[in-house]
C-alpha cells in the first residue's frame, strides 16, 4: 500500500501537491510563510486569524501566484462556534482538510510574583486550549482524508525555562505533551494521521519585537537576544518553514509524536 503512495507522490508536482492544509495564525509571521511554501509545493490552504485583514492579505498574496489556492477566514482560536464554523468553510473550499497546523498564539511575559492570573489564563486559552479545541473539531475531517498530519507550533520555551516567562514556558510545554498524546491516540486508534510539535527558537517576526525592544532595541537588541544561540542568529521563518513543509508532506508518513527543534543549537547547550 504505501509503496503504491510513494509511487504516485514521487510523479505529482510540489511536494504537498493535491494537499489541503487548514493554518491558524496566518495573517503574518510564521502561519503567513507557511501559506506561501505550502501553496508554492501544490497545496490548497484556509488561512485564519483573528486579524481577517492580515488573513485576507496572506491569502491574496498567495492567489495571486496560484489562482484560487487560498481561503481567508476570520477565526478567534479560543472560541469553539468559530472553528466548527472556520472548518466546515475550509472543507467547503478545498474539497476537505488533511493538514492541520496550530499555529495562533501569543507571547507573554512575567514571573510568577508579578505574573497576573488573567495574564495567565490568556496565554493558555490563546496556546494551548485552542489546539485541543481545534484538533478534537478537526479530527472529522482528518480521519475523512488520511494520510493526514497535525502540526503544532511550540517553541523552545517549551523546552528549555525562564525566570520571566512562566506563563509562555507552561503554555507552551503543554503543546508538546498534547501532541505526543494526540499523535499515540491516533497511532493506536489505527488512523493514518501523525502529529508532530514544532520548536522554534526565536525567529524574525513581530512576536520578538517586544522582546528586541526589551534587550536595548535595534541591532543591539538582537545582539543581547541572539548571544546564547550557538548559531548566532535569529531563526527566519522560512527556516521553520522548511520543517513544517516536511511534515505537511507524505515525506513524514513515518514520523509522529516528535518534537523538530529549529532553534540553531540553544537546546543542545
Amino acid at each position: 500500500m504505501w509503496q503504491g503512495s510513494f509511487q504516485r507522490r514521487k510523479t505529482a508536482i510540489g511536494r504537498v501537491a493535491g494537499k489541503k492544509a487548514f493554518i491558524t495564525g496566518g495573517a503574518q509571521g510564521l502561519g503567513a510563510c507557511f501559506a506561501r511554501m505550502l501553496a508554492d509545493e501544490g497545496a490548497r490552504l484556509a488561512v485564519t486569524d483573528i486579524n481577517v485583514e492580515g488573513a485576507e492579505e496572506t491569502a491574496a498574496a498567495v492567489n495571486e501566484k496560484h489562482k484560487n489556492a487560498a481561503l481567508a477566514i476570520k477565526h478567534d482560536v479560543t472560541d469553539k462556534e468559530q472553528w466548527k464554523n472556520a472548518l466546515g468553510a475550509a472543507a467547503d473550499f478545498m474539497g476537505g482538510i488533511d493538514i492541520l497546523i496550530n499555529n495562533a498564539g501569543i507571547g507573554t511575559f512575567g514571573n510568577i510574583e508579578a505574573a497576573s492570573y488573567e495574564n495567565w489564563r490568556r496565554t493558555q486559552e490563546v496556546n494551548v486550549d485552542s489546539i485541543f479545541i481545534g484538533t478534537q473539531l478537526a479530527m472529522p475531517y482528518l480521519k475523512d482524508n488520511q494520510p493526514a498530519s497535525i502540526i503544532n507550533i511550540s517553541s523552545v520555551a517549551g523546552l528549555i525555562a525562564d525566570g520571566m516567562m512562566l506563563s509562555y514556558n507552561a503554555a507552551k510545554a503543554a503543546v508538546w505533551m498534547m501532541s505526543k498524546s494526540i499523535a499515540l491516540h491516533c497511532a493506536k486508534s489505527g488512523y493514518d494521521i501523525r502529529c508532530n510539535s514544532v520548536h522554534p527558537v526565536f525567529a524574525r517576526t513581530s512576536i520578538i519585537d517586544p522582546l528586541i525592544r526589551f534587550a536595548g532595541g535595534g541591532e543591539e537588541g538582537e545582539k543581547k537576544l541572539t548571544r546564547h544561540i550557538p548559531m548566532g542568529r535569529l531563526a527566519e521563518p522560512e527556516d521553520v518553514g522548511y520543517c513544517v513543509l516536511y511534515l505537511a508532506s507524505d515525506e513524514s508518513r513515518f514520523v509522529t509524536a516528535s518534537e523538530f527543534k529549529i532553534d540553531g543549537g540553544i537546546t543542545a547547550q
